[in-house]
């Protein structure tokens, strides 16, 4: 008996790979519904990490510590779908690394520079946004309302430093925009979520904006 090449599709695709997750997928969480389908295999330590509160998500980066979080069985497509969730390998790179219990699982890690000014989790377990982090959310809600209405306001709403990301919002109003109003919305988006820019150097000043990040990048985070 022979096995056609459908078949040895779906057993490659239903191979279960383990992923650790710290944030926003962990049961309780906005993001959880991504893992609705993928079995549970209990909670878990990563030794050798340090986790950052980013306020809407935290990250995780190498260093002497230790993240508590959760364990999924997930498959080639679950994980497919999980990189494009988490921007990778843009914002978060994928990692197979060793957990405490002896397990080896896919870890999604940020890099040292993208969290340099934020603070660090004592005990390495992410509970939830930071308070301020729903102010923020308003304030980007209220720069893709201005985006409508004069790109003068939404350059100053805008600014990286206020930026916390509801990226399916900002996505949607980059799609619909267009002239000054689509260059500051892609330019918040790539600064963001850390996207290289065309020019390493090059700026974009607020009367006469100019796009910083390539129209494929931004695509390619905003899921096309």
């Amino acid at each position: 008996m022979t096995t056609g090449p459908a078949v040895l599709a779906r057993a490659v695709n239903s191979h279960p790979e383990l992923v650790f997750v710290y944030g926003t997928l962990k049961r309780g969480h906005g993001n959880h519904h991504w893992l609705a389908e993928a079995p549970f295999q209990g909670e878990a330590v990563l030794p050798d990490v340090v986790l950052h509160d980013l306020g809407p998500f935290p990250m995780a980066v190498p260093g002497e510590g230790l993240v508590r979080g959760e364990v999924y069985a997930v498959d080639a497509a679950g994980l497919a779908r999980l990189d494009r969730l988490e921007g990778y390998p843009r914002l978060y790179d994928r990692r197979p690394l060793p957990l405490a219990d002896g397990r080896h699982a896919w870890v999604y890690l940020g890099r040292p520079h993208q969290v340099r000014h934020v603070s660090a989790i004592a005990d390495g377990c992410w509970r939830g946004p930071a308070p301020g982090a729903a102010v923020r959310r308003s304030q980007m809600g209220l720069a893709v309302v201005l985006a409508m209405g004069g790109a003068a306001l939404l350059a100053a709403a805008l600014s990286p430093s206020a930026l916390a990301l509801d990226t399916l919002a900002i996505c949607n109003a980059w799609r619909g925009s267009h002239g000054s109003a689509r260059l500051l919305l892609g330019n918040s988006l790539g600064a963001a979520h850390y996207l290289t820019k065309k020019q390493r150097l090059q700026q974009s000043p607020p009367e006469a904006p100019v796009a910083l990040y390539s129209d494929s990048d931004l695509q390619r985070l905003c899921g096309r």
